[in-house]
């Protein structure tokens, strides 16, 4: 019984994993960068601008303009983290 050493991804398997794990990410990074620069905008606390952004617009604003961050993350993250074979 030989044990064969695992395949190493292509180029463009790499840049598919890098991308998803990066979309993926996103998800959960969003709403953080969400009340980062309302923050920043606002110069508010951290509870005056999360319960700011509950009570006039609701949970999901949290995750307003979700699709722009995946773009963001596939086109760079995926050419990034895929180069670095």
């Amino acid at each position: 019984m030989s044990i064969t050493a695992p395949r190493k991804p292509n180029l463009l398997e790499s840049m598919a994993c890098g991308g998803a794990a990066a979309a993926f990410a996103v998800n959960f990074t969003h709403p953080i960068e969400l009340v980062k620069t309302r923050m920043q905008v606002s110069g508010g606390s951290l509870g005056t601008t999360i319960g700011g952004v509950m009570k006039n617009e609701g949970i999901t604003a949290f995750w307003k303009g979700l699709p722009f961050g995946w773009g963001r993350e596939l086109s760079y993250t995926s050419v990034k983290l895929g180069a670095c074979k």
